[in-house]
């Protein structure tokens, strides 16, 4: 008797676990949609069918999570991290049968510049990001932001040329080996840039998916704008380790995702996708604030503030439900103004931007002052500091 009830409990425990790792799978993804878009094309990758490289990645390396977007319901939109870019559902009650019902975020045009988009036409400002575009994460150069000089300044190459220019730290170089390369030659133009052979077969190439639980052929295997955006840089050639080997790699940034093109790879994996979905997680989530539990980002140390003031920064996910205060002091201690905030993180503990609208009476004369960000104790109403930057307030 006493063992059958034992084998029952343990029966129990076994289903317990059994539905518990089920759950936890299902839950990988935020969002059904957010699935159905994964499977149509790295489901085939994952399973060894596909002659193509990862459009989106493995699976997603978080879980669900609410960024403040201004313009979406509730002023937050459901979005999910994956290694080669972010899912967003920026609207839930659209049809979500449309092909734009799950988009993709514009996250290289925000790393290079070092804006933050929290709405259509709304930014945080934040230091470009200071990651290794392509190959080793080790790799020094090119970051995003070496990529400022040549944003959107328009394309030096035209149809038929070849890509020939190295993208180096001090201006530029030649490659001449890839003067006659098939691949390197441009051979379509979009938004005034040129886009190489490599890249513009593989973006509006056919090839196997996964459908209605099918595997079927499609061409083109995606819609290229939805997938990457338009061009924003020229193509480059650069010489970066990869896997700790040095290697030629042409790259080409997009608005959504960055190409490369590794001649020595094998086939299926010589035009990739970079891993923007991690570097952008890491830029805005780790690398903005730099260990500091609280920045502003938009109002530089040393500057003369007048009223009204906006004040953009971020904060590490530590304040007490998710409140701060942001003040302006005079050196003396004398405060001028104060405005009581949240800060829109995505999850909890997780690090988010924030925004206070200050106003205050200027003084008769230019005064030296601080500009802060601070929390107060749920326990004492002490306060304690997490941010402070000199500035100078602007007489009347």
């Amino acid at each position: 008797m006493a063992l059958a009830k034992w084998q029952a409990k343990l029966g129990l425990l076994l289903a317990l676990i059994i539905l518990t790792t089920t759950t936890a799978s299902a839950a990988d993804f935020a969002n059904p949609n957010f699935k159905k878009v994964w499977q149509k094309t790295d489901y085939p990758v994952q399973q060894g069918r596909a002659d193509y490289s990862w459009v989106w990645g493995p699976q997603p390396f978080t879980g669900e999570m609410r960024e403040w977007y201004n313009d979406s319901n509730g002023e937050h939109r459901m979005v999910q991290y994956f290694d080669k870019s972010r899912m967003e559902i920026n609207n839930p009650n659209a049809n979500p049968n449309t092909d734009w019902y799950v988009t993709n975020g514009l996250l290289v045009r925000e790393m290079i510049l070092g804006q933050v988009q929290v709405g259509d036409v709304k930014f945080i400002p934040a230091n470009p990001a200071r990651i290794s575009v392509a190959g080793d994460p080790t790799n020094t150069f090119p970051y995003y932001s070496d990529l400022q000089r040549v944003y959107n300044i328009g394309s030096k190459v035209k149809m038929g040329d070849h890509v020939t220019t190295g993208f180096v730290p001090n201006g530029f170089s030649s490659f001449p080996q890839y003067a006659n390369d098939p691949a390197s030659q441009i051979i379509q133009i979009e938004q005034n840039y040129g886009i190489p052979r490599a890249f513009w077969n593989f973006l509006t190439r056919g090839g196997l998916v996964y459908q209605n639980n099918n595997f079927v052929y499609q061409q083109p295997l995606f819609n290229w704008l939805y997938v990457t955006g338009y061009p924003i840089t020229d193509p480059y050639w650069i010489k970066v380790k990869v896997g700790g080997v040095e290697k030629d790699v042409m790259f080409q940034a997009f608005e959504r995702r960055v190409l490369t093109y590794t001649p020595a790879n094998l086939a299926q994996y010589q035009v990739e996708m970079g891993n923007v979905g991690q570097h952008y997680y890491q830029w805005r989530y780790t690398d903005i604030l730099s260990g500091s539990p609280a920045k502003i980002t938009n109002v530089q140390p040393g500057s003369t503030v007048r009223s009204p003031l906006r004040v953009q920064g971020f904060e590490n996910g530590q304040a007490f439900e998710a409140t701060i205060s942001v003040m302006l002091k005079t050196n003396t201690g004398t405060v001028l103004a104060q405005k009581s905030t949240m800060v829109q993180r995505p999850d909890i503990a997780i690090a988010g931007p924030f925004e206070a609208d200050l106003t205050w009476t200027p003084p008769a004369t230019a005064t030296p002052g601080k500009l802060q960000v601070v929390v107060f104790s749920a326990n004492d109403g002490s306060e304690q500091v997490l941010y402070s930057q000199d500035v100078t307030i602007a007489a009347t």
